[in-house]
């Protein structure tokens, strides 16, 4: 159901032709490779700290950072961006506290994350994630005044109607 009205959300806008119909079919190519990243990646992790209970989400968060960081310096170094990069960031260094700010609150998050997902498991963490990103378009388009049509609302309220009600049938822990 949350699927079902995520989709709802993300296609209710009206009749597209030509470069916004490939735009679309782009972004949804992505969205489906995000999403099965995305599940892999929590399902991966719980299983890792299932077998091995001396993991931490720290040691998880360095393994996942390092080979993350390693990619990034390959891919850059092929491109031949990462000369213009450093001579951008000295060039601006208001840039540079800003991916400052970006690397200490994206590593914050990391560690809720690899929290959340050692303690409650991969399941509930997909579902914060959902929640939390169709709050964020949801706030984005009322802020912004984007106009969301009645087939978005209908998908949102899917959504958050499909989450309650997993809350309140739940039994409660002891």
């Amino acid at each position: 159901a949350i699927s079902a009205g995520i989709s709802l959300f993300s296609f209710s806008e009206g009749t597209l032709g030509g470069a916004d119909t490939e735009t679309r079919a782009l972004g949804l190519i992505l969205l489906i490779l995000y999403l099965v990243g995305d599940s892999f990646t929590s399902q991966w992790q719980s299983r890792l700290y299932k077998q091995h209970p001396c993991v931490d989400q720290f040691q998880m968060m360095f393994a996942t950072n390092f080979w993350s960081m390693l990619l990034s310096l390959v891919t850059m170094v092929c491109t031949g961006e990462l000369w213009r990069t450093i001579r951008f960031l000295e060039a601006n260094p208001a840039a540079f506290v800003d991916n400052l700010a970006i690397a200490v609150t994206s590593a914050t998050g990391q560690l809720f994350i690899f929290y959340t997902i050692r303690r409650f498991g991969p399941i509930l963490f997909t579902i914060i994630m959902t929640t939390r990103q169709m709050f964020s378009i949801v706030i984005s388009a009322l802020v912004f005044g984007h106009h969301l049509g009645a087939p978005a609302y209908a998908g949102a309220v899917v959504v958050f109607a499909t989450l309650l009600h997993q809350t309140w049938r739940r039994p409660a822990r002891s």
